[in-house]
């Protein structure tokens, strides 16, 4: 995840062109109670789906195969980076459970260079080619498409084998850390607010933590909430003026 910071960049971006959209929708509308009113649920919408969907606090980092494998979220806070580890095996490329079967791609030698930074820093520092070449062979040996079930875990397989192993004409596989979101366990601080703390709060060493972002998730709900009840309560009361008037 070499974009991350470049990601929370863009959102902080993207959050201010909003707050500006909205600034001119409110200015520019005839009645200014209702267009807040209809920002406010907005806002509220985009905030649940920030915290519980698209970012949420704390996420599963370990996914237990069948067989003694698991697969591993690496975080490496001076890049950023994130990567998925298939224990003793190899990194992680793709990832998705078929037939009741766990259905991966690991990195060949070449691709883990490019992809991990820690492989790449570690071939880096390899003087001896020949030594570099051996340690190369022995990672893609290890290469290509796994299938782990409870009955068996066959590695080093092409895409296809894969296919007609399990008579299906896709795989269909997504990167590893929706599956592990969603089948993991071992849940700690997300990748998201690690990287906030790391390097959009310098001032503190252990960063917000993860009570402090669940306080704050619900604190900007709980606020919506309430502001959402009072702005309903102005445009009823609008409501009733305008009918007394009539």
């Amino acid at each position: 995840m070499f974009g991350a910071v470049y990601l929370a960049m863009m959102l902080f971006r993207v959050l201010v062109v909003i707050i500006a959209v909205m600034a001119i929708i409110i200015s520019v509308s005839k009645n200014k109670l209702r267009t807040i009113f209809g920002i406010d649920i907005a806002i509220l919408i985009f905030t649940v789906l920030f915290f519980f969907v698209w970012f949420p606090v704390k996420e599963n980092t370990v996914l237990n195969l069948k067989n003694g494998y698991s697969v591993s979220t690496e975080y490496n806070e001076a890049i950023p980076e994130v990567n998925y580890y298939l224990s003793n095996i190899g990194y992680l490329g793709k990832l998705g459970k078929i037939k009741g079967s766990w259905v991966g791609y690991v990195y060949n030698a070449n691709e883990a260079i490019d992809e991990v930074f820690y492989v790449n820093a570690d071939f880096d520092l390899m003087e001896d080619e020949k030594n570099k070449q051996e340690e190369m062979k022995e990672i893609d040996k290890k290469s290509g498409y796994f299938i782990i079930n409870s009955k068996e875990q066959t590695l080093h397989l092409t895409e296809e084998q894969v296919k007609e192993k399990l008579k299906v004409k896709n795989l269909n596989l997504k990167n590893p850390e929706k599956i592990i979101r969603k089948y993991g366990e071992k849940k700690e601080k997300s990748t998201f607010y690690k990287i906030i703390d790391d390097y959009f709060i310098p001032f503190s060493d252990n960063g917000i933590g993860i009570i402090g972002y669940e306080v704050i998730k619900y604190f900007a709900i709980l606020i919506l909430i309430l502001r959402i009840i009072y702005l309903r309560k102005l445009l009823k009361k609008e409501i009733k003026r305008k009918d007394r008037d009539k």
